[in-house]
């Protein structure tokens, strides 16, 4: 594929991504509440305990674990887009790129079941590597927009878009530290991001 196509793909890629996540999310939330519950999920108090990962165990647990590999594809492709857009100077890292594709991969790796709050006996395979993975996601996606912000302040097309990533990094870094709803808007901050830089990347195509 011609590199113009590939970061054209990209960007529509990064834009489907977040609104399937956040849709699914919604959607299943909706439909599992009672069950949510169940296995302990305090919707105020402590959303992070049993959300979204519980949502995999659910009656409809298959739309979940389809959700956590088909976003992570749809993310780690646009990292691949991004890198070949932005410029890299030679102050420049080509770690935000990287770091986001990485974080693609350990969203696809969330596929795997993660284990009930309330299980008996010692943690599961799966269980072991789906938490694995949400911790490499976290940290990497996180590490990713501190080093986009430098790589895009670079580039003068993207230089008002770096400001609006460092904001975001340094709101998400806060919010994860938050207990109780500030949960959800740390994830809505990243995933308003992807989509935002997503569309500048299809237009930039």
């Amino acid at each position: 594929m011609k590199r113009q196509n590939i970061i054209e793909l990209a960007g529509f890629a990064g834009t489907v991504g977040p609104v399937l996540f956040g849709g699914v999310l919604v959607t299943l939330s909706v439909l599992e509440y009672d069950f949510m519950l169940g296995i302990g999920w305090r919707p105020v108090a402590d959303p992070a305990g049993a959300w979204p990962s519980g949502l995999a165990l659910g009656p409809y647990g298959a739309a979940q674990v389809a959700n956590f590999v088909v976003s992570g594809l749809l993310l780690a492709f646009f990292a691949v887009g991004l890198h070949l857009r932005v410029a890299s100077g030679r102050d420049s890292l080509p770690s935000g790129p990287a770091l986001l594709f990485i974080a693609g991969i350990a969203m696809v790796l969330m596929g795997f079941e993660t284990d009930p709050i309330g299980r008996v006996g010692s943690r599961s395979l799966h269980g072991l590597i789906h938490d694995t993975a949400f911790l490499v996601f976290v940290l990497a996606l996180l590490a990713s927009l501190f080093f986009l912000w430098w790589r895009l302040r670079e580039d003068a097309r993207w230089r008002r878009h770096a400001r609006y990533t460092l904001a975001t990094a340094a709101s998400a870094a806060l919010l994860l530290m938050l207990p109780g709803v500030a949960y959800y808007l740390f994830l809505l901050t990243l995933l308003a991001w992807i989509e935002v830089t997503s569309v500048r990347l299809w237009r930039s195509s």
